[in-house]
């Protein structure tokens, strides 16, 4: 038998031939096999074209079967159930309105507003349909009647319908792919329609038995499916009963921003219909991404719906609702002072700065009974630190037509950049020499950048009542320079125009003209970043607040806890330089 040593590493087409062609070197039978115009070359180009395609089709195969590896939805899906992970389905939009309702009838005393009433909204040049989620009295005072911040989601109730088939079981899946789970309604019509039972649906097997009404939902098919007890664990129902099954329909993030409303027809007989909106359209998402499903599903398997380590508040805040951006939780013994017996929890959303009181009370009805007895979650808004970035750039002339303008939006854009890809979220670092090196990648003609870094942190204060104002800087501050090492944006005190400067570890109120002494307002920790300013009441200033500037201690600035790290585009100021090279 002819020898041979096959290169199995590499299976590309024309290194399998030359294997192929290696194999019959050794044999003295067929004579041909290297010439190309033979048909002995013919075969073994057909030999090696199919070795190809299996190679490549057990590859493929091969990286199906695991999670990390697998590319296609239905494989990471799959794999994710295995660790009893259901990913996140699309998600209606949802607005908070005022109703008011004018009546004709002067007998009524309420306007009933059933389940699934309708209201349109517009967005450019698509309509959306928006629907109440339950059924809703509106009291008051005839003929007015008000109901104030009432839930409407984006979408419209759908229903499939199965019979249930003991002799041939068949699969109740959802028919919409773009239905909102979190919407669910199971009913079971039993006994000829005689009885009609409720299901809700579970997330464990806990305190379940043989009568528990309940269902279970899991993916298939790229929508998801409803799985019944088995009589042991859960309710099995009869045969030949009918199984309802209702959902919102939606259009997930599209409908996010509509902030006009009006009613599809009249509510309870009456026309005389305003909608008064109160937050507009938001939260509305997407079906969960295949990259977000690799991430979770492996831990969400770890905290098994349970909450204990900081690790777990954050992922199944994350798995749960879409609209957050990034979350972090930390010990409360963590916090300045102590919190024994918490956890403080922070959430920054997708487009907003500020978290509603809303949200703070959805997320803790959501993560308190997944917490520990003793434990007490507690949402404290994100701290954010900015960062002011002057950049002093020089670039060759010579090699680029670019003028100052085109060079200075270049690197503007690419701060910002880094901005979007390094920072803006929690536990973040500015790295001082990657920021510097973009700012030089940004053209090809920039030879060089001088760049300072300061802190900024955005004080608003009282107007006219001296009080006492905390500012934490988070990190460390230098000590030794010529320059002040605090200072901050001016505003009016005592009829002047002034600002604030340290001096030795001082805070002081200083001219802006000449620097003269006005008075000492508070202290400066530079180990710490702690500003203390006492009885601090300014007579006014421009904006909606005053920028507190620092010279951080090392060029390296990390964010910790709670603390966001940011770039606005109002700090950013960049000077080009044109040298001839």
């Amino acid at each position: 038998m002819a020898n041979s040593s096959n290169d199995l590493t590499t299976l590309d087409f024309d290194t399998i031939k030359s294997n192929l062609k290696t194999y019959l070197s050794s044999q003295d039978i067929f004579k041909d096999y290297d010439f190309d115009g033979s048909n002995m070359s013919v075969l073994l180009d057909v030999l090696a074209y199919n070795t190809y395609n299996n190679a490549f089709y057990l590859n493929m195969i091969g990286s199906e079967m695991f999670l990390d590896s697998a590319q296609l939805r239905d494989s990471v899906v799959s794999h994710a159930k295995e660790l009893n992970y259901t990913p996140r389905s699309y998600r209606s939009a949802y607005a908070n309105v005022n109703i008011t309702v004018t009546a004709t009838d002067p007998e009524k005393t309420s306007i009933t507003m059933p389940k699934g009433t309708s209201f349109t909204s517009r967005i450019g040049s698509r309509t959306y349909t928006f629907t109440t989620d339950q059924n809703i009295v509106i009291g008051g005072d005839n003929p007015t009647f008000t109901e104030s911040n009432v839930l409407i989601y984006e979408g419209d109730y759908v229903v499939d319908s199965y019979v249930v088939n003991d002799s041939s079981p068949e699969t109740y899946l959802l028919t919409n792919f773009t239905g909102d789970i979190t919407s669910l309604t199971v009913d079971v019509i039993e006994d000829n329609g005689a009885t009609t039972l409720s299901y809700s649906r579970a997330t464990s097997l806990f305190d379940l038995d043989s009568t528990s009404q309940v269902f279970f939902v899991q993916p298939k098919s790229g929508s998801y499916e409803i799985i019944f007890g088995d009589g042991v664990i859960g309710r099995k129902p009869k045969d030949r009963s009918i199984i309802s099954i209702e959902y919102r329909n939606c259009n997930g993030e599209l409908p996010n921003g509509a902030n006009a409303f009006t009613a599809d027809g009249p509510i309870d007989g009456e026309d005389g219909v305003v909608i008064t909106v109160n937050e507009q359209a938001r939260d509305g998402a997407v079906e969960e991404s295949i990259s977000s499903i690799k991430f979770n599903a492996p831990r969400a398997f770890t905290t098994q719906e349970r909450a204990v380590t900081a690790d777990d508040y954050e992922t199944l805040l994350l798995n749960e609702f879409p609209e957050i951006n990034e979350v972090v939780a930390y010990g409360g013994e963590e916090a300045n002072p102590p919190q024994y017996g918490r956890v403080i929890i922070s959430v920054d959303l997708t487009d907003a700065d500020k978290l509603p009181d809303s949200k703070k009370d959805q997320y803790y009805n959501f993560i308190k009974p997944r917490s520990p007895l003793a434990i007490d979650p507690v949402f404290k808004e994100p701290i954010y630190t900015y960062l002011e970035v002057i950049s002093d750039v020089r670039y060759n002339i010579n090699v680029t037509s670019k003028n100052e303008s085109d060079i200075e939006t270049l690197v503007l854009s690419s701060i910002l950049d880094y901005n979007n890809t390094n920072l803006d979220g929690f536990r973040k670092t500015l790295r001082e020499s990657k920021l510097t090196t973009q700012i030089d990648n940004a053209d090809s003609s920039i030879i060089s950048n001088s760049t300072d870094i300061r802190l900024i942190k955005r004080l608003t204060p009282v107007l006219s009542k001296p009080t006492n104002y905390t500012i934490d800087f988070g990190t460390a501050l230098q000590t030794q320079s010529n320059d002040t090492i605090v200072n901050s944006g001016l505003f009016k005190y005592s009829g002047l125009d002034v600002r604030l400067e340290d001096n030795a570890g001082v805070m002081q109120i200083v001219s802006s003209t000449d620097g003269t002494l006005i008075s000492d307002v508070g202290t400066v920790d530079y180990d710490t970043g702690l500003v203390n300013l006492v009885s601090f009441g300014p007579e006014s200033y421009l904006g909606s607040y005053i920028n507190l500037y620092a010279i951080p201690k090392d060029k390296d600035v990390a964010s910790s806890r709670n603390v966001v790290l940011s770039i606005d585009e109002r700090d950013i100021s960049v000077n080009a330089t044109q040298v001839r090279i």
